[in-house]
């Protein structure tokens, strides 16, 4: 699935709700290649083989202040197999 088809399973109240709530100052994602808070967990999801839907939920979670903190590293743990199951990251049954 490619990053536009992600963000197109997201409905744009999500969007705009998640893009909102950013507390962090705008040029911190921009250093990090993206132009708003949604684009940069888009690109974290795509990263780490997360679903958008479930990396949007976990910042949910935790909060604004942590995207690049706390979620990188539940998303990195998660990646890492600590988080099978769990709606981020999906099974993958039949990858070798």
């Amino acid at each position: 699935m490619t990053k536009a088809d992600q963000l197109a399973d997201i409905p744009i109240a999500t969007i705009l709700r998640v893009n909102a709530a950013r507390t962090i100052p705008l040029e911190r994602y921009e250093d990090e290649g993206n132009f708003d808070r949604i684009g940069y967990l888009r690109d974290l999801a795509d990263d780490h083989g997360a679903d958008l839907a479930g990396v949007i939920a976990i910042a949910d979670l935790l909060g604004p202040e942590e995207d690049f903190d706390a979620l990188v590293t539940e998303i990195e743990d998660g990646a890492d197999g600590f988080g099978f199951g769990s709606p981020a990251f999906p099974s993958r049954e039949g990858e070798a």
